[in-house]
């Protein structure tokens, strides 16, 4: 009499042989990006010396963006990140500051562009 063995009892049995010697595939990719930083003149000293102590207000943080994909099946899993650099919150600043879009920031944009940064912006991210 031969006994035949339970095809449950096969099925697990190589599920678990299967996952004993199967490994995870993981890759991990970032990538930095940068916009080119907007081209702008200040009429004067005190006007840039009053923009840029207004951009170093900047909360921590802001105007960065970081993007993230990720992909997990079984075995494999993928995650890309993609980070904007400075120049991005530099140029929302310019944006915001050069109110008539003449690339140069006078003494009376830059005072008022201090007197609301950080709280105002084209875009909160």
């Amino acid at each position: 009499m031969t006994k035949q063995l339970n095809p449950a009892l096969i099925l697990s049995l190589g599920l678990i042989a299967l996952g004993a010697t199967t490994g995870c595939i993981s890759t991990t990719e970032t990538t930095y990006t940068d916009v080119e930083r907007a081209r702008i003149s200040f009429a004067t000293d005190k006007a840039g010396r009053v923009f840029y102590e207004a951009l170093a207000r900047a909360p921590e943080g802001r105007g960065r963006t970081e993007k993230r994909t990720e992909v997990n099946l079984i075995l494999v899993e993928v995650d890309h990140r993609t980070v904007a650099g400075p120049n991005k919150l530099f140029n929302e600043a310019v944006a915001i500051c050069d109110t008539d879009k003449d690339g140069v920031i006078t003494e009376i944009e830059a005072e008022i562009f201090s007197s609301s940064w950080p709280h105002r912006s084209h875009r909160d991210d």
